[in-house]
């Protein structure tokens, strides 16, 4: 089964800081997994579906072409950067797994690797906020963003995850510290 990419190989290349002589069979897998965890999770299944339908056809256009180009295209090679940077110092090969080393620079510490990880992850963090802020602002022109069911994803307005919650407890489920040390009774 043929996966369509919302973005082209050279669009990731020239919309990021990958080098050009990266094969392209080892960040497509990257593309892909952003795709799913990113892509689908703000628009939902049916307008995944309905835009692949559209790629796959030749007929994309008006505000399909310019969620696709625009938004999608801005957004979806940061996320595919993020998911890839752990693996483009490793080779895994026959079962085992090898650490690249450069002739020409000094490997990245884990801390420096992970601060460019978070750089890349607010930088594509960003265009998903536009994306969805488009889609809701034109929500008349994406029909199918609306109508999931089932085990279908549905689309999710929220992006940024700074690792705490931060909800207001509803009233009257208010945990105290009284409450857990009474929990045991």
């Amino acid at each position: 089964m043929a996966y369509v990419l919302f973005i082209s190989e050279s669009k990731l290349k020239s919309s990021s800081a990958l080098n050009l002589s990266i094969d392209n069979s080892i960040l497509l897998p990257f593309v892909r997994e952003a795709q799913k965890l990113y892509v689908e999770t703000a628009l939902g299944t049916d307008l995944t579906q309905h835009l692949k339908d559209h790629i796959i056809a030749g007929t994309l256009a008006g505000a399909d072409k310019t969620l696709v180009d625009d938004y999608i295209g801005d957004m979806l090679p940061g996320y595919a950067v993020y998911h890839a940077i752990p693996y483009l110092r490793f080779k895994m090969e026959n079962g085992n797994i090898y650490s690249k080393t450069s002739e020409t620079g000094t490997a990245l510490t884990t801390e420096e690797a992970q601060h460019l990880r978070e750089e890349v992850l607010n930088t594509a963090s960003y265009y998903r906020e536009r994306m969805i802020d488009y889609i809701r602002n034109n929500t008349a022109s994406f029909p199918a963003y609306s109508t999931n069911s089932g085990a279908d994803v549905n689309p999710s307005i929220d992006n940024y995850y700074a690792g705490m919650n931060l909800e207001r407890p509803r009233q009257g489920t208010e945990l105290t510290l009284r409450n857990f040390l009474n929990a045991g009774d």
